[in-house]
């Protein structure tokens, strides 16, 4: 009967860590959005660098960064909205987000 209890015990705190990892990556979707249309980074004549949209990318990290304060997840959603082409660079490396491929993705609901 203790296993019983321990091993849901486990999958409660397994279930409730799962649930936690998904709202700070939904917050940081709509934050990295956000960025983006607050700049009026949306099309390749307004694109920004990195530094003017305050973002970076995960290689840009610091295996310390979530040692020592709150993890942030814009640069792990940074990189995946970039890989979807949702995050799309110009020539001479700036940014800019593509609303009409937001609006065709998964990630259309956080638009």
């Amino acid at each position: 009967m203790q296993y019983l209890f321990f091993l849901l015990l486990i999958a409660a705190m397994i279930a409730f860590g799962a649930l936690i990892l998904r709202f700070f990556m939904n917050r940081a979707i709509r934050r990295v959005i956000k960025t983006f249309r607050e700049k009026d980074a949306l099309d390749p004549a307004n694109a920004k660098t990195k530094s003017e949209l305050g973002l970076k990318s995960s290689a840009e990290t610091r295996f310390t960064d979530g040692l020592f304060k709150m993890r942030d997840y814009k640069p792990y959603i940074f990189d995946s909205m970039f890989q979807l082409a949702i995050i799309r660079e110009t020539e001479d490396g700036k940014y800019y987000l593509s609303e009409q491929t937001l609006q065709s993705s998964n990630l259309s609901k956080f638009a």
